[in-house]
């Protein structure tokens, strides 16, 4: 049982959370077929934000950060692929961003090419590398990160958080005897990753971390990077909300979606409203609850189908208000866009 517990197709077959995307959005396929109907439109997503321009998935991080008021987001510069690392590093001194870094493509997918960036030198080696443009961000250094699922009727002035993810960082846990990649090897989230670990650690493999010292392996807070996601709504009040109302008052065309955000702490948070935005994920972004382990899967489709319903609800809203219904050529050209730009970045 040990040996298997160290198998990464185990691990991913024993737990949903690792299983295939498509699986948790089988029902919700079915279902859109009933709401397109409802709603009279096939592509009634495209509407759903009609300040966020892409095909599900396909939302510029760049651009969707434009809707946030500037103190509630990081530095943040765009890089477009090919560009000489001396014009960047001026725009990076021009915009007050200092290493480390965060750097990540435009357009992302589950997490796929975004990494942390210590030095000038690592930025160079990854700028000439790119295959698809990217966006550079400066690193918040915040103790928590949460994603937080807000949505608000275009008619209402009060909306609605129905999921707010606790993200904690990929890490392990000395215990006085254990070298580094003893406790990798170990942790059956840390060995999904452990190729890169070990290059990463490879001066660090085989010491021993002291008892109860935790040692945290990555601080970008993506499930594709070993995040561990856990359920938070029952941290969710009306003080919370009235926040998000607040800001999405301010971010013109955008009712619903997940925030990324970083701050020191969730009363912090509150008190104060310091936090800062990483990325607003519009109709394609998930209420990431739904990849705490402890989530039952059929709990996951019905929490996908409740929230899809809504983004109906608030197209129908807003083809009544007079946004116009996007077309077959539309939504194809965005699909075959976003296409391509997935097996680049492949």
């Amino acid at each position: 049982m040990k040996r298997l517990l160290s198998k990464r197709w185990y691990i991913k077959l024993c737990n949903w959370e690792f299983w295939p995307m498509w699986i948790y959005y089988v029902p919700v396929w079915i279902q859109h077929f009933w709401l397109s109907l409802k709603v009279g439109n096939l592509f009634f997503f495209l509407r759903t934000n009609p300040a966020i321009d892409g095909f599900i998935l396909s939302d510029s991080k760049y651009m969707t950060l434009q809707l946030v008021p500037d103190e509630y987001k990081p530095k943040t510069i765009y890089v477009s692929k090919g560009s000489l690392p001396g014009k960047i590093m001026v725009e990076i001194s021009k915009n007050g961003i200092q290493f480390p870094i965060i750097l990540k493509p435009d357009i992302g997918y589950r997490g796929i090419d975004v990494k942390k960036v210590d030095n000038e030198q690592e930025l160079s080696e990854s700028l000439k590398k790119l295959k698809v443009n990217h966006i550079i961000q400066e690193f918040v250094d915040d103790d928590l990160e949460i994603g937080l699922f807000y949505y608000r009727l275009p008619d209402s002035n009060k909306g609605v958080i129905p999921s707010l993810t606790i993200k904690k960082f990929l890490s392990v846990a000395g215990d006085g005897s254990s070298t580094l990649g003893q406790l990798i090897e170990g942790n059956p989230r840390s060995v999904l990753h452990r190729e890169n670990l070990r290059k990463r650690f490879k001066s660090q493999w085989k010491q021993i971390l002291p008892a109860n010292k935790i040692m945290i392996l990555d601080r970008i807070g993506n499930h594709n990077k070993g995040t561990e996601f856990r359920n938070g709504n029952h941290l969710i009040d009306e003080e919370l909300i009235s926040i998000f109302d607040d800001l999405s008052h301010k971010m013109e065309g955008f009712y619903f979606g997940r925030f990324d955000i970083k701050t020191p702490s969730l009363e912090t948070l509150k008190r104060d409203r310091n936090y800062k935005i990483l990325e607003v994920n519009g109709v394609g972004g998930e209420p990431t609850h739904i990849y705490d382990p402890d989530t039952s899967f059929f709990r996951v489709w019905k929490d996908l189908c409740a929230i899809w319903r809504v983004a109906a609800k608030i197209s129908k809203i807003n083809f009544r208000n007079g946004e116009a219904k996007p077309t077959f050529r539309e939504a194809h050209s965005k699909w075959l866009s976003y296409n391509q730009y997935k097996t680049m970045l492949h």
